[in-house]
């Protein structure tokens, strides 16, 4: 699973693009902070906690660099 914030952007794109469901998003987010430093988890927690997971995978995703 995720061991890098950037493992874990790929997993949540896939897991977006795949299912296209917000409880899909939640749950792979929430897999994915298990894996992630502790340093690194706010994100993946701010993507559980959002209404619209779903829109802000694909929001974070538009402003990669």
């Amino acid at each position: 699973m995720a061991k890098t914030l950037t493992d874990a952007y790929l997993v949540l794109l896939l897991a977006a693009t795949i299912h296209g469901t917000d409880a899909a998003v939640r749950d792979t987010a929430k897999r994915c902070a298990k894996t992630l430093p502790r340093s690194r988890r706010e994100v993946m927690y701010q993507i559980v906690d959002s209404k619209e997971p779903l829109k802000l995978v694909f929001h974070i995703a538009e402003n990669l660099d």
